[in-house]
């Protein structure tokens, strides 16, 4: 038999059996392999598939062994291991309160730690507890408890009994639903006279033989492990110690949003008073922060960034990856330094503008729990400072032409996957800082999201909120940091003195604006960048009045002095504008976002 080389090109099924075929032609001990209808055409086939399945499976391994080309779950938790890289558990959402037990007979007031307390938002009612023990003394034979973090999940233990003669003896948690900044560990010692609590660390910067610490590590199918020191880095528990491991078990993001909160627990028992003591509670923050486990592809992308952080801020980089690891309700975050700004108190400041998972602003104990953790990794000197993000939104005027002959869908269906496309569009491509709505792209996408679609059209309106506060007199500056068209700025309507306003920048008793003929239609020209305040008390008697300028190759709106009362049923005042161009773009603290909400208007026309 002659020594014929085998081609390795292609690994799918047919290629594969061509290529033993071809080998088989060069022997003449079997003659009827190139018959399909013959045994030995079907032990070729067996083989074939064999070796396919088998070329199959050794590229997924391969491919299972890198971090960039891996696609299991697992497979990515145990490279981003080798990173130091703790993927992210799901997150409680927590909420601030202040309560008021007025109770007159007791010296201190404990709320210890677990305490249960019910909330509500919009969708359910979750239940609540506290992470510490709060010890309240009275005033006025009242007990008041302020700023008190309460937070979404309930707590559970379990517990574990330390064998050294096992050999890598692993404690995993049983839950998925945990959320690991909860992690409360008490080991006893020496038959329950030696109580030690542990406290998680995250490196071993400062960590010695001594050091009653754990560490928690990813396990397989979303479960979490928890190590112990060796004697050397980190204290090992002795033979025979009980673990006892409490956490809290959490929904996630749907328990943001919540306000209303009642206690559950009978404090006034717990505290030896007998009889329930029911108190007052004032919402400081509404619950935010929840938040839903790390994603496989987030994993991918942030191990690495977090392995080149090395816990240390110090670029913009650093900043970004160690808030987006560290608080996943966080979707999103612009960092710059406080030389970039105008603002001669800016430097020595690193400015931090958060977006979140929710669409909520993030709450003042949101911030103060970003500022501790950065303080201690950033270089000495630097303070942060917090900045709200400006959402530019988007509304859009779409027109759709369909071919009705050619599909079953109704207009209303059409109407609804026009809807998904532009919300998905949304999803993938904006949201997020230093982004760019490409006009073209969402068209593509509308055009591909149904074979019935010969062609569409959209208008983009640009849309800034200004929540200027009420009853004082202020002055209004709002940037959409695009260009705009000129004649194409209005406001929503509000109140002011009794009257009701709304600003703009076409005044028709002024003549301010001409219109001209082209041969692209009309045509705004001889503009005055002038801003008016636009009564619209009586309709049919409006009258106008400068109250400001506008810069249409910035965008840039200034609004001298002005008294606003209500805002009617907006957020604040809201302010439109055509762009002049196709393509938005988010710059500084802007983030692009289509209004999915109010803003997408739909026409279907069948051609």
């Amino acid at each position: 038999m002659a020594n014929t080389s085998i081609s390795l090109v292609s690994l799918d099924f047919d290629t594969i059996k061509n290529n033993l075929k071809q080998y088989l032609k060069n022997q003449a001990i079997f003659s009827d392999y190139d018959f399909e209808g013959s045994n030995f055409s079907v032990l070729l086939d067996v083989l074939a598939y064999n070796t396919y399945l088998n070329s199959y499976y050794l590229n997924m391994i391969a491919s299972e062994m890198f971090l960039d080309s891996a696609t299991l779950r697992n497979s990515v938790i145990s490279h981003a291991k080798t990173l130091n890289y703790l993927p992210s558990s799901r997150r409680s959402a927590v909420a601030s309160i202040t309560c008021t037990f007025a109770q007159s007979g007791l010296s201190v007031f404990e709320i210890p730690r677990g305490t249960r307390f019910s909330g509500q938002n919009s969708n359910s009612t979750f239940t609540f507890v506290t992470d510490e023990s709060v010890v309240l003394y009275p005033s006025s034979n009242t007990f008041v408890a302020e700023n008190l973090k309460i937070y979404e999940g309930t707590n559970v233990t379990e517990s574990f009994i330390v064998d050294n003669s096992v050999i890598n003896q692993r404690f995993i948690l049983s839950n998925d639903s945990l959320d690991t900044d909860s992690v409360y560990v008490l080991v006893s010692e020496n038959n329950g006279q030696s109580n030690s609590e542990f406290i998680k660390a995250t490196s071993y910067f400062n960590v010695t033989n001594t050091s009653n610490v754990f560490f928690i590590q990813a396990a397989d199918n979303d479960l979490y492990e928890l190590t112990f020191g060796d004697d050397i880095i980190g204290r090992k528990p002795t033979d025979g110690a009980l673990i006892q491991v409490t956490y809290r078990l959490t929904g996630g993001d749907i328990g943001n949003g919540a306000k209303g909160f009642t206690l559950v627990d009978n404090l006034g028992s717990y505290n030896g008073y007998g009889s329930a003591i029911i108190p007052n509670i004032d919402v400081v923050d509404m619950s935010a922060g929840g938040s839903e486990r790390e994603t496989t592809d987030k994993i991918k992308k942030n191990a690495t960034k977090w392995f080149q952080t090395q816990e240390r801020a110090i670029t913009t980089s650093d900043y970004k990856t160690l808030i987006l690891q560290h608080f996943p309700s966080v979707k999103d975050v612009h960092v710059y330094g406080g030389e970039t700004t105008t603002d001669e108190i800016g430097f020595g400041k690193v400015y931090v503008c958060p977006v979140t998972q929710s669409g909520y602003a993030l709450t003042d104990s949101e911030k103060y729990q970003i500022e501790v953790f950065l303080k201690e990794r950033m270089t000495l000197g630097l303070v942060p400072a917090f900045v709200n993000p400006d959402i530019l939104y988007l509304q859009l005027n779409i027109l759709v032409k369909y071919k009705s002959s050619s599909t079953i869908k109704s207009p209303a269906d059409i109407t609804t996957i026009t809807k998904n496309t532009v919300i998905n569009f949304n999803d993938t491509y904006l949201e997020s800082f230093d982004t760019e709505f490409k006009y073209s792209q969402l068209l593509e996408d509308i055009n591909n999201s149904d074979t019935s679609i010969s062609s569409n059209e959209v208008d983009v309106i640009l849309k800034k909120i200004s929540t200027p506060t009420l009853n004082l007199n202020e002055s209004i500056t709002v940037n959409f940091r695009n260009k705009i068209k000129t004649g194409s700025l209005y406001s929503s309507v509000f109140s002011s003195n009794g009257k009701l306003y709304s600003f703009t920048d076409y005044n028709p008793n002024n003549n301010t604006i001409s219109l001209t003929q082209t041969s692209m239609g009309l045509s705004v020209i001889n503009n005055s960048s002038n801003l008016y305040l636009k009564d619209v008390t009586v309709i049919g008697k409006e009258t106008y009045s400068l109250i400001g300028t506008i810069d249409y190759t910035n965008g840039n709106i200034s609004i001298n002095n002005i008294i606003v009362n209500s805002f009617g049923d907006s957020q604040g005042i809201e302010f439109y504008a055509i762009a002049e161009e196709q393509n938005v773009f988010a710059k500084q603290n802007d983030v692009i976002e289509i209004d999915v909400a109010n803003g997408i208007f739909i026409t279907i026309e069948s051609v």
